[in-house]
């Protein structure tokens, strides 16, 4: 009954978009594809990008079965460096470089720098780390360097670390390719983009949003006044009321306490959420408009919107989306 849509056309667009500042791209698909669907975002996406970027191992054996020939880079970290033969991988300590060089491997291997998110990776700052490093390295070609930045919203924050990188690259000595994340790190030059968010058609302009969630009026109810509906009776009418309940509840992703705070769109008119959100349903208001049961309802077409309504990052809505029980439809 409910449909998640994707919008191919916008999903491509926003590749070939970021394909203009860098001479290859990786899309990120982590999280489902910030919860898109990660099979139905690399399907369309197979033949547009260069790499796939997956944040584990199941991820990757997900992607890997979905599209058995894709370059795919496990980002976060990986114990397990026999994969290198079959995922790209990447080093995070000098533990790790001595894997892939033990193993031969170490063109299907990124070495993390860390410049300031002080998450994963070698501290450029940390010059006997980076000493050690070099000696391991002097001999071998690797994959790249891999960065991603702390907070590419602050041009003086990202100048300091993109320095960093580049004293650190400089001290190491190889010219290996540069792999810059994310969305945000287009205005730098590198060899390779990750593009997460912004693969969605979200933190930059120009971009489109690809993701939008749809349900069904499941029934309407007429309210006289001061009649209440819903847990705890938390919706109380103040005239005769009409309400539709509505298929798509917090199982769904949607915030329980902040759902009300938006509108719903039926036939193209916004309509609001009332009362608390339940499990499976809500209800919306539909007092005076002519809505029938069965009519779709559009229940989400901008997830940035969303979160400025609820207080959060537009990362922490979309992912909460892979729980949205519905059908993938591609259009």
């Amino acid at each position: 009954m409910n449909k998640k849509w994707l919008d191919s056309e916008a999903l491509i667009s926003n590749a070939n978009f970021f394909k203009g500042y860098a001479p290859k791209i990786c899309a990120v698909v982590k999280a489902e594809a910030y919860g898109h669907g990660m099979a139905q975002v690399a399907k369309i996406l197979q033949g547009e990008v260069d790499f796939f970027g997956v944040a584990n191992i199941a991820e990757a054996q997900k992607l890997k079965s979905v599209l058995p020939n894709a370059k795919i880079i496990i980002l976060g970290r990986c114990e397990n460096f026999k994969l290198l033969h079959e995922f790209y991988l990447t080093a995070m300590t000098v533990a790790d470089i001595k894997k892939a060089i033990k193993l031969g491997l170490m063109q299907r291997c990124f070495i993390k720098l860390c410049t300031g998110m002080n998450r994963f990776g070698i501290d450029c700052k940390n010059e006997n780390l980076l000493k050690k490093v070099k000696n391991l390295i002097k001999n071998h070609d690797f994959a790249g360097f891999s960065v991603h930045f702390s907070n590419i919203s602050s041009k003086k924050v990202t100048k300091i670390e993109y320095q960093r990188f580049l004293k650190a690259r400089a001290y190491l000595q190889k010219p290996y390719p540069i792999c810059f994340g994310g969305s945000g790190a287009k205005d730098l030059p590198c060899d390779i983009l990750r593009v997460g968010l912004g693969l969605y058609g979200y933190g930059q302009e120009g971009l489109k949003k690809v993701m939008s969630l749809e349900g069904r009026t499941l029934q309407l109810r007429s309210l006289e006044r001061g009649e209440r509906a819903g847990y705890d009776g938390t919706f109380k009418a103040k005239r005769k009321t009409t309400l539709a309940v509505v298929s798509a509840g917090y199982a769904d992703g949607f915030d329980r306490q902040n759902f009300k705070k938006l509108n719903v769109l039926i036939d193209g008119k916004p309509y609001p959420v009332v009362g608390n959100l339940c499990m499976d349903a809500c209800f919306v208001d539909v007092t005076g408009g002519l809505v029938n049961v069965g009519d779709k309802v559009q229940l989400m077409w901008d997830a940035q919107a969303m979160a400025k309504a609820f207080n959060k990052c537009t990362y922490e809505v979309l992912t909460a989306f892979n729980n949205f029980r519905g059908d993938v439809h591609i259009k």
